[in-house]
C-alpha cells in the first residue's frame, strides 16, 4: 500500500521510543488541540481505480475507522484512523451506476450513506434501492463480506411484486437507497431513498424527453438486529431527502428535507422511530431569504453538538440552530454549507467542507466553534469533500477527488501537493503542532 504522510509515518517509528511519553501527555494534548489551528498534515493514497466519485466518509470510534463511500472502486474504504494508512475495502456496490433507466443496473449510484453500529457492521447504502449490511470486524471469519442486501423499495415507485425483487431486472424506478441514521436504543436504522421515479408517469425535459416524473420521497426503518423492513414514510412536499441523524437526548431522528424546486423553504423533520405508522412529529422550517438573502430549497448535511445545537447545512451557509425551539444562534457567511457535515467532541469543532468567499472561490475545510457557533477558520482544500473526524487524535479526514481527463488538476490540490497525480487521496487535517507531526 502506498501512502504520502511523511509526518505521520514519522511519529509511527517513534511511537515505541515515546509512548510513555506520550499517553501520560494525553489529555494536556487535546486540550492543546482545542485551541489551536487545523492545518493539512498529509495524505493516504488509496489503491484501485482513480478516486473519481465518493460520498459520505464517517469515523467509526469502535473500530478506529474512517469509512468512506467511493463509488469510483464499487464499495466502501477502510482507513486505519489511529495510525493514518489504508485497510481494506468492502466491495461489491454499485458505483457509478446511472439513474432512472428503471433497471437493475440503473436504479442509481452506490454507496452513498455509511456508518457502523457497535456490533462492528457497516451499513451503506447503495444503487438499486438495496441497503448493504457488511462485517468489519478484522477478528471475524466473515470480515469484509456483504451479509445481508436489503431493499428499500415499494410500490410507488417499482413494478415488481413484491417490490425490489432482485430475480427481475425491470420495473426498477426507487432510486438509491442514499443516507442513513443509527438509533443505538432501539437498533434500528432509518435510510432515504431521496429520487424516486414513477414506473409510469413521463415528465419530459428538454435534455431528456423520456424522464419519468418524481415521485414522493421517502425514509424507510431497518430491525438492525433481524435486518426486517418495519415501517416507511413519505415526505409530502419535499424537493428530496438527505441526512437522518439519531438525537440520543430526544430519543427521536431528525432528517434533512430539501424544498420543492424554485422554493424557499427546506425544513428538518423529526420523527419517533418508536410509533408506528411512521409520522413527523415536529418540523423546523427554514426561511432562507430571511436567513441568508437569497432564495434556496437547498439542505444536506446536519450534525448534533453540544446543547442541543444542530449544525445544519442549508440555504447555502453552515446554519447553527436549537433542536429544542428552532432558534437560529448563527448563519456562517464565510462558508458555504456543503454537503455533509460532522461534530468532532475530541475538538468540540463542526466541520464543513465547501468554497470559502474568496474571488474565484476556493473549496475549504470549514472549521467552526460548537460551543460559540462562531467560525474559526478555513483550510484550503480543492477537490475535498465531507469530512469526518476521529475524536481520540482529533484527525479530519476527508476525500479528494481527482478530475476527469483530459481536465488538468489543480496543483492546489491536496493530493498534487504530496506528489499523488491523477489518483485521488485521502486528506488527513490535523491540529497545528499536533506531536503526531513532528
Amino acid at each position: 500500500m502506498a501512502l504520502a504522510l511523511p509526518l505521520i509515518i514519522q511519529a509511527d517509528q517513534d511511537r515505541d521510543r515515546k509512548g510513555g511519553d506520550r499517553d501520560c501527555r494525553e489529555s494536556e494534548h487535546h486540550e492543546h488541540n482545542a485551541r489551536t489551528p487545523v492545518h493539512l498534515a498529509g495524505v493516504i493514497a488509496v489503491p484501485g481505480n482513480p478516486i473519481r466519485s465518493t460520498d459520505i466518509g464517517w469515523v467509526d470510534p469502535g473500530t478506529e475507522r474512517f469509512y468512506l463511500a467511493d463509488r469510483s472502486n464499487s464499495g466502501v474504504d477502510i482507513i486505519d484512523a489511529e495510525n493514518n494508512f489504508y485497510v481494506d475495502r468492502v466491495s461489491g456496490m454499485a458505483g457509478t451506476m446511472p439513474s432512472g433507466l428503471g433497471t437493475s443496473t440503473g436504479n442509481g449510484p452506490g454507496p452513498n450513506g455509511v456508518l457502523v453500529t457497535p456490533n462492528r457492521r457497516l451499513w451503506a447504502g447503495d444503487g438499486n434501492s438495496t441497503v448493504q449490511v457488511a462485517d468489519v470486524d478484522p477478528d471475524s471469519p466473515t470480515y469484509l463480506m456483504i451479509l445481508k442486501s436489503i431493499s428499500t423499495a415499494n410500490a410507488s415507485c417499482d413494478t415488481n411484486t413484491p417490490p425490489g425483487t432482485p430475480a427481475s431486472n425491470t420495473g426498477h424506478w426507487c432510486g438509491r437507497a442514499d443516507e442513513l441514521g443509527y438509533d443505538p436504543k432501539d437498533h434500528l436504522i432509518l435510510v432515504a431513498n431521496n429520487a424516486p421515479l414513477s414506473p409510469a408517469q413521463v415528465c419530459p425535459t428538454p435534455t431528456n424527453p423520456s424522464a419519468h416524473c418524481l415521485v414522493k420521497p421517502y425514509a424507510t426503518l431497518i430491525d438492525a438486529k433481524t435486518y426486517a423492513v418495519v415501517g416507511q414514510i413519505a415526505f409530502d412536499g419535499a424537493g428530496g431527502l438527505e441526512q437522518p441523524l439519531w438525537d440520543a437526548a430526544l430519543r427521536r431522528f431528525w432528517i434533512t428535507v430539501p424544498g420543492p424546486a424554485g422554493g424557499n423553504t427546506p425544513r428538518i423533520d423529526r420523527i419517533d422511530p418508536t410509533k408506528l405508522p411512521l409520522t413527523v412529529d415536529k418540523s423546523i422550517v427554514l426561511d432562507c431569504k430571511a436567513l441568508t438573502g437569497t432564495t434556496s430549497s437547498s439542505i444536506t448535511g446536519i450534525a448534533l453538538g453540544p446543547f442541543q445545537h444542530l449544525l445544519v447545512a442549508a440555504c447555502g451557509a453552515p446554519i447553527i440552530l436549537s433542536a429544542l425551539n428552532g432558534h437560529v444562534f448563527n448563519v456562517i457567511k464565510e462558508v458555504g454549507g456543503g454537503d455533509e457535515v460532522w461534530h468532532n467532541p475530541g475538538d468540540g469543532r463542526f466541520y464543513v467542507t465547501a468554497p470559502d468567499t474568496s474571488t474565484p472561490p476556493v473549496q475549504s475545510l470549514g472549521v467552526i466553534d460548537a460551543e460559540t457557533s462562531m467560525w474559526l477558520q478555513n483550510v484550503p482544500e480543492v477537490r475535498g469533500r465531507n469530512a469526518a473526524a476521529f475524536a481520540e487524535n482529533n484527525h479530519i479526514f476527508n476525500a479528494v477527488t481527482a478530475p476527469v481527463p483530459p481536465v488538468v488538476e489543480d496543483p492546489r490540490s491536496p493530493c498534487v501537493q504530496f506528489g499523488l497525480v491523477g489518483r485521488g487521496c485521502i486528506a488527513v487535517f490535523t491540529h497545528a503542532e499536533d506531536p503526531d507531526d513532528r
